[in-house]
């Protein structure tokens, strides 16, 4: 700065706290990189799996794995007008102190959500850089939202939000067109924000992932009418019925930083 030496902090192109494992992830370190695309590359890919189409839940859940499975597919059921999760069921305060680590909301799942789960990890690993999904689905409804969220399950249960992302699915091709869905039609639909997400998972965790359709007051319903969303009300309701594939023609997948 102002003709001075260079600030240490900024010794390479890339400066990024890597949070340390545990609940609080205190006593973390700042690590360097050349640049961001080196950082992030060659995630590991996991597949979504169940057994007999069943991952409606916590304690029936899916399986995320790294051989690509053969068969499928899993159902959630979308009602807009189911309103038994509730405000305080799906949408905690940012402020409260267990925001980010509350599990009521991937406890609470059942016929309306899907849950995956990978194996417990062998040894504390590294996660750094930007998880995607990739989902096969079909609905028979001209659109719905889909949510993906991410989560490290510790060995004592303690529950860590790490990442999350929405879309609606008639805007899956382009941010910019819609594209409303025919009933029946297998469509692909990418989470992929760009989000970064630098921590030590903890041995013995296990990473969760929750496939759901938003159906909270903290944000905009889609009544699945595939009218415009912000005119639709009560009375254009459609429950939607999701079908997410994973089999050898249409694997979802879920990309992993593990380092």
């Amino acid at each position: 700065m102002k003709s001075g030496p260079r600030p240490e902090f900024l010794k390479n192109q890339v400066a990024y706290y890597l949070l340390a494992p545990g609940n609080s992830g205190a006593n973390g370190e700042w690590k360097y990189a050349e640049n961001f695309e080196t950082l992030v590359a060659h995630p590991k890919t996991f597949y979504l799996d169940s057994k007999n189409g069943d991952a409606n839940g916590v304690f029936r859940s899916g399986s995320l794995i790294e051989k690509q499975p053969t068969e499928g597919p899993d159902t959630f059921i979308y009602d807009p007008l189911d309103t038994t999760r509730g405000e305080t069921v799906d949408g905690l305060d940012p402020k409260e102190k267990t925001a980010g680590i509350d599990q009521t909301y991937a406890l609470s799942i059942g016929k309306d959500g899907l849950v995956y789960h990978t194996e417990p990890l062998p040894n504390e690993t590294p996660f750094i850089g930007c998880p995607a999904v990739t989902l096969w689905v079909s609905i028979d409804t001209p659109d719905v939202d889909l949510s993906a969220n991410l989560y490290e399950i510790q060995p004592d249960g303690t529950n860590i939000a790490l990442w999350s992302d929405t879309r609606r699915l008639r805007y899956r091709e382009s941010l910019r067109e819609e594209k409303l869905v025919k009933p029946g039609e297998t469509v692909r639909c990418d989470f992929n924000p760009g989000l970064f997400v630098a921590r030590r998972l903890m041995k013995g965790s296990r990473l969760r992932l929750v496939i759901s359709s938003p159906n909270s007051i903290q944000v905009q319903k889609n009544y699945c009418s595939g009218g415009v969303v912000a005119e639709e009300t009560a009375k254009d309701a459609h429950t939607c019925h999701v079908q997410v594939y994973h089999d050898a023609t249409h694997p979802s997948t879920i990309q992993f930083p593990l380092r």
